[in-house]
């Protein structure tokens, strides 16, 4: 089987929370251009729509599943159970997620298939280092709809640029904005507008923007609770 794009224990919290395990998420691929509902495991020929995705970028950097197999507990219960419940996080815990969101803004990003081995490796650690100073929003979606995923989650944005996205401002400039949702209930926004750690109610606008900025970077596919993205 190819490479997983996403590890387990980050898609479980994006899950059908009604379905079978057999068909616990739904998946859009635009050559398909239709939602389906594929497993979370991928041992079958059937999900080949989703984990088994041929792509030469995921070839030369590491498998998620392998890079955080000692964390993946820990990072689990940070992402489905600790931070929906608003739990303060410890320094470790922040350094640990800073890590693992790291990874998916450098290795899953649309550009990574360009980046050798040992940029990518210097560019993961120094954004956890960034990621970690910055103020994290977590925004709550409620009863207002459901964060999606993609094949590449984490966007920087500059909001008070023109149109400018990853690659053409730095991370540290005081504008820029990071995005990621992390479940179908929270999504995380990096901000240097603020410092420590917040919990929102997400308003529909919120929401919505939220969503489409995952969408603009979804070249592979997008992953979601429901056959829909909210809006």
């Amino acid at each position: 089987m190819a490479a997983r794009y996403l590890p387990r224990f980050y898609l479980e919290g994006f899950r059908d929370p009604g379905a079978a395990a057999q068909a616990s998420l739904w998946v859009y691929r635009a050559p398909l251009g239709q939602w389906r509902a594929t497993r979370l495991d991928g041992q079958d020929a059937a999900d080949r729509d989703f984990n088994a995705i041929a792509d030469p970028a995921l070839a030369a950097g590491p498998d998620p599943e392998a890079r955080f197999a000692a964390d993946a507990a820990d990072l689990g219960a940070l992402l489905r159970e600790h931070v929906p419940s608003r739990r303060p996080l410890g320094a470790a815990e922040r350094s640990l997620l800073a890590r693992f969101f790291a990874f998916l803004g450098v290795r899953r990003s649309p550009r990574s298939g360009v980046v050798d081995e040992a940029e990518a490796a210097a560019g993961e650690a120094a954004l956890a280092r960034v990621l970690e100073e910055m103020g994290w929003v977590f925004w709550e979606a409620g009863d207002a709809g459901w964060f999606v995923t993609s094949s590449s989650p984490f966007l920087v944005s500059f909001p008070h640029r023109e149109g400018d996205f990853v690659g053409t401002l730095d991370i540290q400039t005081p504008t820029s904005e990071v995005t990621l949702p992390l479940s179908r209930e929270v999504a995380l926004l990096g901000t240097w507008k603020r410092r420590g750690t917040l919990w929102r109610a997400a308003p529909e606008e919120a929401l919505l923007e939220l969503n489409f900025r995952t969408c603009t970077r979804a070249l592979q596919f997008l992953a979601s609770p429901r056959p829909a993205v909210p809006g």
